[in-house]
Formats: C-alpha cells, sequence, structure tokens
C-alpha cells in the first residue's frame, strides 16, 4: 500500500491532503471537495473505529487509509499525526493544500508551521467557540419584570403604571449590541475563472519583477483577483492547465 502511494505521488495525481484527527473530532466538513485524487489520512488512537458518518463520507476514495496509533496513550495519535504531516509536506510539491480537521489546539501549531514555509494549509474543527451563544440568552433572561404596587388607602391592590414604549429601548440596544458579529457571506464568482487567469497572466506577463517563490505568487494573486470570487489556489492551479506556470519543488516559479 506504501508503495503503491509512493507511486501516485510520483505521478502527480495528487491534488490535496486531508489529514483527520478522528479522536478528537470525526467529522469533516460537508461541502469538502473530496476527490479520488485526494490524500486522506485518518488517525485513530490503538483499537479505535471510525464513525459510521465518517466512514460512509470516505467510502471508495483509493488514497485515503486509516492509521492507528502502535501504542496507548493520551497524545498517541496526535504524535503519528504530526510525524505524517511533516512526512506528507516533505514529500508533496508546495502548490498542494493541507487541510487539517482536529478540535486539539496543540495541532494547530501544525498549520501555522505550514504557513509559515509558504504551504496554503487551513485548520477546520466542527466545535463552536465556548459562550459565543450564551451571551443573549443570558441577558435576554435578567429583562425586567413589572412590579406591583402596594395597598392604597382603600386596601385594593392596584398595579402601577405601565412604563412608556421608549424604556424598552435601551433593552433591546443591549440585546443588539450583545449579538455576537455575523461573518460577511462568502463572495460568489462574477466572471469564469478562464477569463480571471487570462487577465492575471498578461498582467503577469508584463510585470518587469514578478513573483518568483509560491506564497509571494499566491499573495500576489490574492491581491489582485480579490473582487473575482475565486480563490488565490484555483487560480494557481488554472495558470499551471492553461499557461504554462510551473512550480518546482522548492517552490519557485517559472513559465514555459
Amino acid at each position: 500500500m506504501e508503495n503503491q502511494n509512493k507511486e501516485t505521488l510520483r505521478a502527480g495525481l495528487v491534488d490535496g491532503v486531508l489529514l483527520i484527527d478522528a479522536d478528537n473530532d470525526p467529522h469533516m466538513p460537508s461541502d469538502f471537495p473530496l476527490s479520488a485524487a485526494t490524500l486522506v489520512r485518518v488517525f485513530l488512537r490503538p483499537k479505535a473505529a471510525l464513525s459510521r458518518a465518517l466512514q460512509k463520507r470516505l467510502t471508495g476514495l483509493p488514497l485515503c487509509a486509516t492509521i492507528s496509533a502502535p501504542q496507548g496513550g493520551k497524545n498517541a495519535a496526535d504524535f503519528v499525526m504530526a510525524m505524517h504531516a511533516g512526512i506528507l509536506h516533505a514529500s508533496l510539491p508546495m502548490h498542494l493544500p493541507f487541510s487539517i480537521v482536529t478540535n486539539d489546539k496543540a495541532l494547530s501549531a501544525i498549520v501555522q508551521e505550514l504557513q509559515r514555509v509558504g504551504r496554503v494549509a487551513t485548520l477546520w474543527t466542527s466545535h463552536p467557540e465556548p459562550g459565543a451563544e450564551e451571551t443573549p440568552r443570558a441577558q435576554s433572561s435578567r429583562s425586567p419584570r413589572p412590579r406591583r404596587g402596594g395597598r392604597g388607602a382603600g386596601g385594593s391592590r392596584r398595579a402601577k403604571p405601565a412604563a412608556p414604549p421608549e424604556s424598552a429601548a435601551p433593552l433591546a440596544q443591549d440585546l443588539t449590541t450583545a449579538q455576537p458579529a455575523q461573518p460577511p457571506a462568502p463572495s460568489q464568482p462574477g466572471r469564469p475563472i478562464a477569463e480571471v487567469t487570462a487577465a492575471y497572466a498578461r498582467m503577469l506577463a508584463r510585470a518587469k519583477n514578478p513573483p518568483n517563490r509560491l506564497k509571494a505568487l499566491l499573495n500576489d494573486i490574492g491581491n489582485r483577483t480579490a473582487n473575482s470570487g475565486w480563490q488565490p489556489v484555483e487560480v494557481l492551479e488554472e495558470l499551471k492547465l492553461s499557461h504554462g506556470l510551473r512550480i518546482d519543488e522548492r517552490g519557485r516559479v517559472s513559465r514555459a
């Protein structure tokens, strides 16, 4: 199996890497673009098994493998996952993106290190940040309630007049400001990727000092095509397919 994977890597048939820490986050994004060329590794502690939902998502992928830690321990699977991330980073070309699924904050250092050396890497977890939804509910539970008045001269219980409507405005304002900020809606591609890529390729041909490293090239693509709705990695792949752009194993950029 390992020899087959090495031959696949040499043949350049991999379009991305997905590493899943199935011990503490056995999930994955529902919209993750899985394909037959996605290299998937799932890490488990000894004698653990995959969840049915995750197993169903990964069934039939030729480059998917489950790796169990050889020994038990709290961080056994984490160590094996970190080791494999380093091996794959050293073996694969720099333009291939890495995606890591984990809820372990210690493993986020892997993503930061990959990004530091110029690799496109993302971290995903299915666990929301604690306390993100508790503030509005806690404040609403403390809403003021109308108070009853005392007994009058005739001995009857009478309620105090209701507060004027404008007194509710500060509370509504507090609840509004307490709502967590909503992330901006993702931009939809406005132009075909071939048109966006062709325009960038023309600009690249006219540039006196075009980017000659992968990290600098991705940053430049992101700055110049920010409003197109396409990710820099997608534009980079189109440049390689249609405009003769090449990136060697050291991340150096050249054109045919």
